[in-house]
């Protein structure tokens, strides 16, 4: 099962699991990260209000200069308490984010916004995610690993950490960065891309 499209397809973002799983379609597409810093969450009245706006801000940017394209922008944090937990600054933000999630249940919101030209679509993915309660030796071994930086949070279900999971309510592919059957939907609804061999957009 591969889709195939007439448009250039581009993914702005630089992170490795996005790009697999956009991979899944079986269809061509470049990466073209987005360069601006992303918004100071302390600006907007909601966590979905400010995940909407990174996702948009990416595909944005990275449509201009190529209208002719179908650009996929992506963002993801972790909510606990009304309060988003982004990437860790540093060990004890890590440690400290952990902590918190240990023996809770948390949201994690995936946005997506898709440009092409004039087009633009967002939605989002939540999911609710249970820890079990970590020994406080889990949390220290793993903070000492390079695996919590680079993730909202300081976890990635499809990681190491994913033994930290309890329970998860939703989309396992939005956790770890992109609801890709939505996202297929999506754009085979909207035209951007068909089945291959069938002709017709299904």
């Amino acid at each position: 099962m591969k889709f195939t499209s007439d448009f250039p397809i581009i993914l702005a973002s630089q992170s490795p699991r996005r790009q697999e799983l956009l991979g899944m379609l079986g269809i061509d597409f470049d990466v073209i990260p987005s360069t601006k810093d992303e918004p100071d969450p302390a600006e907007f009245q909601t966590a979905l209000g400010y995940v909407l706006a990174c996702a948009a801000q990416k595909a944005q940017e990275v449509a201009i200069g190529h209208e002719e394209a179908v650009v996929i922008g992506s963002d993801t944090i972790v909510v606990l308490d009304d309060e988003i937990l982004l990437k860790p600054k540093n060990k004890e933000q890590a440690k400290s984010y952990l902590q918190k999630l240990s023996g809770r249940t948390h949201q994690v919101v995936t946005a997506v916004t898709v440009v092409q030209d004039d087009s633009e679509l967002s939605f989002y993915e939540t999911v609710k995610v249970t820890f079990f309660d970590l020994p406080e030796s889990w949390i220290d071994a793993y903070v000492d690993t390079e695996d919590p930086y680079d993730k909202a949070g300081a976890y990635g279900i499809q990681t190491l950490s994913g033994l930290f999971v309890k329970e998860i309510q939703g989309d396992y592919n939005a956790v770890v960065g992109l609801p890709v059957a939505a996202l297929t939907q999506k754009l085979n609804n909207a035209g951007f891309i068909s089945l291959e061999g069938s002709g017709v957009r299904c």
